[in-house]
């Protein structure tokens, strides 16, 4: 099918993060790359002392700190680590009621965006192993081996920024803060995706945050509620602790 039809067919645009798959992959790329170089757990003698900075930090500048677990590895590097981290992932880690409606969305035709604000290290062969069309993740500095506080070139891919990043991708003249994109869908867990949920005609919320599931109500948003492998915010909150310090199962 050509761009222009499929275009036409709509879009289907998918956060990643607690979205098609139960958890932060931040932190569960952290704990994968921990468990084979577990001395890379002095990471958290930055980060530990800075958390509660995190208003002062920011999302960008505590992302920055949380990266430095990556220090010193290069490109081919990384590309391996997470190409190794998609295959003990997938298929079995994600919510297989939401890979099925990602399925559900090719099949009608439209165009599939994958769009996160977790690096594009593992955003990009996620991305490839599930097919999509496109994909967009937050860039990390490279010079040529990370460096211990990376920069974010483009910033976060987060909120209105998601929207700013796949623009070129979106029908021309398409106007971010007016027009809504016709036949298409919206998958995420969070309302920092409001931006991107709105643009379409329909949205699917996955055990949403409350401000998104209050906002979902009023449009008729639906639901879905895929089981998780974890029971209630503490249990959830400690599987996520462990990923963090590399001692994750």
């Amino acid at each position: 099918m050509q761009e222009h039809q499929r275009s036409q067919a709509g879009y289907a645009l998918f956060d990643l993060d607690q979205t098609l798959i139960p958890w932060d992959t931040q932190l569960l790329f952290c704990d994968f790359v921990l468990k084979r170089m577990p001395l890379r757990r002095l990471y958290l003698v930055t980060l530990l002392p800075l958390l509660p900075f995190y208003k002062l930090l920011g999302s960008d500048g505590l992302k920055r700190v949380f990266l430095n677990y990556l220090w010193g590895l290069s490109q081919e590097d990384l590309d391996e680590l997470a190409k190794e981290f998609v295959e003990q992932h997938f298929p079995d880690t994600f919510y297989q009621e939401m890979l099925g409606m990602l399925a559900e969305q090719k099949q009608l035709g439209r165009t599939t965006i994958l769009s996160s604000a977790s690096p594009e290290i593992w955003v990009k062969p996620i991305a490839e192993k599930l097919g999509f069309d496109h994909y967009f993740g937050t860039q990390m500095e490279m010079t040529p081996r990370v460096p211990l506080f990376p920069d974010l070139p483009g910033g976060n891919n987060k909120g209105s920024n998601k929207l700013i990043k796949m623009r070129h991708i979106l029908p021309d003249g398409f106007d971010m803060d007016k027009d809504t994109l016709p036949n298409s869908f919206g998958f995420s867990d969070s309302h920092a995706d409001l931006p991107m949920l709105r643009v379409c005609e329909q949205a699917v919320m996955v055990h949403p945050t409350e401000r998104l599931h209050e906002e979902g109500k009023k449009s008729a948003w639906e639901l879905r509620t895929p089981e998780r492998p974890t029971i209630g915010k503490r249990q959830f909150a400690f599987a996520c602790l462990r990923q963090a310090f590399g001692i994750w199962k």
